[in-house]
């Protein structure tokens, strides 16, 4: 069976970020043999622009979030954060279910770009820590914030209402009473599922 590719384009002076070239070169050489959630990418540069591509993988929308299947996303979440590779969008849309497990897709080769014109951050309100976002400085922290609402939000544990809430204010106290940063990716699993 051929494999089907995801392509995308960027413009290289829309990417903002002072590190693009360390972030592709990490994305081209991630350990993707041993993090099975991580989706084979390449970045390679064509005169002004940066061509992204990624293994297409078919998104199986309907299922049960059980935590097991949920732990190859976590050892790949701690992978990238042993080796300085900050997500910045974990999400929804870039936690996919396959018939081969969860996958995390689209790793942007710079967190800050101009788009439409306008300078932005590539993250998902409201799964951003509200600091970072005045910073325009992604951490870890909003991965792990990211990760805690993909699991609560498919167990029904939070509202579409509390998220819209949420988006407006950024006051993730409300949901995470513990320090996310003092968090490990498994503990994060373990704390989402145990959420009441």
């Amino acid at each position: 069976m051929n494999q089907k590719f995801f392509q995308k384009e960027y413009v290289k002076k829309n990417l903002l970020d002072s590190n693009v070239e360390d972030r592709i070169n990490l994305i081209n050489n991630f350990d993707y043999d041993n993090y099975k959630a991580l989706v084979k990418t390449e970045i390679y540069e064509d005169n002004d622009k940066y061509i992204y591509r990624q293994i297409l993988y078919k998104n199986i929308r309907k299922y049960e979030l059980n935590k097991e299947e949920l732990l190859e996303v976590a050892k790949s979440l701690e992978y990238l954060n042993s080796i300085g590779f900050v997500h910045g969008d974990i999400n929804r849309k870039n936690i996919i279910y396959t018939k081969e497990g969860f996958k995390i897709i689209d790793y942007e080769p710079s967190l800050l770009q101009i788009k439409n014109k306008k300078r932005q951050l590539m993250v998902t309100l409201p799964y951003v820590d509200k600091k970072e976002l005045k910073k325009e400085k992604i951490t870890s922290l909003t991965d792990k914030i990211g990760l805690f609402y993909f699991i609560v939000r498919n167990l029904k544990k939070i509202s579409a209402l509390d998220i819209v809430c949420l988006s407006h204010t950024l006051e993730h106290t409300r949901y995470i009473k513990e320090n996310l940063n003092n968090l490990n990716y498994f503990e994060i699993l373990e704390l989402a599922f145990t959420y009441k």
